[in-house]
């Protein structure tokens, strides 16, 4: 694969995953929230109740969107050095993966679950374990 074309599919992933983060803030707000779709944690609701686990996963989910957009602009280098994007994208995927185990029916629909599970495994797996993608594969 041509590198220019590898920079643009990982910084659009890492894009769309900051900015599908979105639907967990909206439901933590109460704007969009169903049976379904709803910020209710198996775990939080009972020990902490229900307002502090919503505040709970706008927190995760408020910190996911901005780590990666953050993460998304290191790894375009723009306004945020490229050498952090694996950092970041390893940091803030750990949130994201708290938010999902926690706060399951926080996303509405399964695809969006199954992808933010894809990528974030992606991140864990590819970024720190196996080093992938490497700076000779941007073209770096």
């Amino acid at each position: 694969m041509e590198p220019k074309t590898l920079r643009t599919i990982v910084a659009v992933f890492l894009f769309i995953h900051a900015i599908g983060h979105m639907q967990g803030v909206f439901s933590a707000l109460g704007l969009f929230n169903s049976d379904s779709w709803h910020p209710r944690s198996w775990l939080f609701d009972d020990l902490l109740g229900e307002t502090a686990s919503r505040n709970i996963a706008l927190m995760l989910m408020v910190r996911c969107v901005v780590g990666f957009l953050a993460t998304a602009f290191a790894f375009v280098g723009i306004g945020v050095p490229h050498a952090w994007w694996r950092t970041l994208a390893i940091i803030f995927s750990i949130p994201s993966v708290l938010g999902l185990i926690f706060y399951w029916n926080i996303l509405a629909a399964f695809f969006n679950k199954v992808g933010a599970i894809s990528v974030n495994s992606w991140i864990l797996i590819g970024v720190l374990i196996l080093q992938w993608p490497s700076e000779a594969e941007l073209g770096l």
